[in-house]
């Protein structure tokens, strides 16, 4: 699954326009990452759960 959290112009367009501090794209690229990886694991743990619902209801 590929996760598209925007580039950095857009971003910094978009904070530009709220009038907060533009991002360094160094920065922007470790908060991408650390983002990809949380957005990895809460649908890792989504998926499974939902695995396990399916799977008792179907026993039952």
């Amino acid at each position: 699954m590929k996760v598209s959290l925007g580039r950095q112009v857009t971003v910094n367009n978009f904070l530009s326009t709220l009038n907060l501090t533009l991002i360094a794209k160094r920065n922007l690229k470790k908060m991408k990452a650390r983002a990809v990886e949380a957005i990895k694991e809460i649908s890792t743990a989504s998926s499974n759960k939902a695995a396990i619902h399916a799977y008792g209801r179907e026993m039952e």
